[in-house]
């Protein structure tokens, strides 16, 4: 009995939660009306309806005064409401929602064809920055058996700060994790990185970016602003480089600062250079692909809000900044 009647109490105070919920939300929407409607009913001669000076003095006779009471006292309820749906909305936006705005792409060079043994690099560009970015992380999937990843370099990136560069040539997983701190990275071009395959076996081979990559807005939540992920097809032909034509290659590639200045010392790396990816890359994956209820709910919440006070801002006269654009910034 007494487990019973503490469930009871619970869903109790659940309903009153979502009771209140229902109240509030309904009285900013039309709590400034019926604080109007009210002494209009009075004067109409709708005499019975509700009054709240009545109730509180425990008059016996209603007045138009008392009417007058009413609507005040209810528009007070009604701009409380609206601060509360406006709190609300706030602390929803604090927690992600809405999303900043995903217009970011990786791009890499769509084709290309190598003998088997060549080096070539594929070059990590991202563009389509729209907010500043402070954060980035590039994870691959490719074909092990057809092509092995040699090296990733971080020499002519806009990013300063890595933590994360690890290959796993054995399941075919690269990670390359950077950024650089505030104000972030701003510009409609940038590369973050350059990967370089070697080609082992003939044939058409894919290349492409797993969905928990990742690039992160500079806008205090870290909201994942990559819009779609890139994949390329490289076809590696089954003529071999010759043992001279390794060594060049080699000393050419995979040392870009015989050609010029690196700027490698320029960057910070916490990283250490061991090759661990591959199950946990898949767990990451999946754990984007898993509905969750939560979020949708918040989802929901705040297009409820942000109607709210666009309507408001709509209907006052108020520019869109007043209430929206405070913490609208998507």
């Amino acid at each position: 009995m007494k487990k019973l009647a503490i469930f009871t109490f619970l869903l109790k105070i659940i309903g009153f939660i979502i009771a209140s919920w229902f109240l509030v939300h309904i009285l900013s929407i039309f709590g400034v009306f019926l604080a109007l409607a009210y002494p209009l009913w009075y004067l109409f001669g709708f005499k019975r309806i509700p009054c709240l000076w009545c109730q509180i003095k425990k008059a016996q006779f209603c007045t138009f005064s008392h009417s007058i009471f009413d609507s005040g006292l209810i528009l007070v309820f009604t701009l409380f409401s609206l601060g509360l749906v406006f709190a609300e909305a706030k602390i929803i936006f604090k927690m992600g929602f809405p999303p900043t705005a995903k217009t970011v792409s990786f791009v890499i060079p769509t084709k290309g064809q190598y003998r088997l043994g060549e080096i070539f690099p594929m070059k990590i560009e991202i563009s389509g920055v729209k907010t500043p970015i402070n954060a980035v992380q590039a994870d691959l999937g490719f074909d092990s058996k057809k092509i092995q990843i040699v090296d990733i370099s971080t020499n002519e990136s806009f990013a300063n700060i890595f933590i994360q560069k690890e290959i796993n040539n054995e399941v075919g997983y690269a990670r390359l994790t950077g950024g650089l701190p505030n104000p972030g990275f701003f510009s409609e071009h940038g590369v973050f990185g350059s990967v370089f395959f070697k080609g082992i076996t003939p044939g058409i081979v894919q290349i492409k970016f797993l969905p928990s990559s990742m690039v992160l807005a500079n806008d205090g939540r870290g909201s994942n602003v990559l819009k779609d992920l890139a994949s390329a097809s490289y076809l590696i032909l089954p003529e071999k480089l010759s043992q001279e034509e390794e060594e060049i290659q080699k000393s050419i590639i995979l040392k870009p600062n015989v050609l010029g200045e690196s700027n490698e010392n320029t960057k910070m790396k916490f990283y250490e250079e061991k090759g661990v990816l591959g199950t946990q890359v898949v767990k990451d994956i999946e754990k984007v692909k898993k509905f969750d209820l939560g979020k949708k709910i918040l989802e929901i919440l705040e297009k409820i809000d942000r109607f709210i006070l666009s309507l408001w801002a709509r209907l006052t006269g108020l520019t869109s900044s007043f209430f929206t654009s405070r913490f609208y910034r998507a």
